[in-house]
């Protein structure tokens, strides 16, 4: 795959992941493995969905990072050569300030929800960029009525600081390549 293919299919990915989410209003959590087919050499991309079941739980994400990353791998090294890996999914942001918060003894889940957003990250053996959009729903049509409407805000201060923080869906092209 071209440098130039990648880009295109990148660009691509990044588009139809924020599409999905305005069109249907909410996104399912889902790995994305961007490469080309061993057999062909044809560009593709390779959905993973994750259940609700594994990603509305810390035990479920701990084994689906721990014990089916590594058999997925197996098989998509055997019929694929991959170029990067995506993940992305909808997540509550929450904000303390440094001095109310410490990781060691606090649980972040008390922190208030500050904001929904949508969070997508691409790693390559050489590059990890993410981005990450806040997700604003209703406005007020005209006549005063709620109107369910969504629209992301990039939110370009939070996707440079998100590519550098570690996290258990962080190093992932590593965790499908080795």
């Amino acid at each position: 795959m071209t440098d130039t293919q990648f880009i295109e299919m990148k660009d691509t990915y990044l588009d139809d992941i924020k599409g999905m989410l305005l069109k249907n209003g909410n996104f399912s959590a889902t790995i994305s493995i961007i490469g080309e087919e061993k057999k062909d050499l044809s560009a593709s991309i390779v959905h993973i969905p994750l259940p609700e079941q594994i990603i509305n739980s810390d035990e479920g994400k701990q084994l689906f990072v721990d014990k089916m990353i590594p058999e997925l791998s197996k098989k998509l090294k055997d019929r694929f050569n991959v170029q990067a890996v995506a993940w992305a999914s909808e997540a509550w942001m929450r904000e303390a300030h440094k001095d109310d918060y410490n990781p060691d003894t606090d649980n972040y889940k008390d922190i208030p929800i500050k904001k929904e957003i949508l969070i997508i990250t691409i790693d390559t053996e050489t590059n990890l960029e993410s981005h990450v959009y806040e997700i604003v729903r209703m406005s007020i049509a005209p006549n005063g009525d709620l109107i369910e409407k969504v629209e992301l805000l990039l939110l370009p201060e939070m996707s440079q600081a998100f590519g550098t923080t570690e996290g258990r869906f962080s190093g992932l092209y590593k965790k499908f390549t080795d």
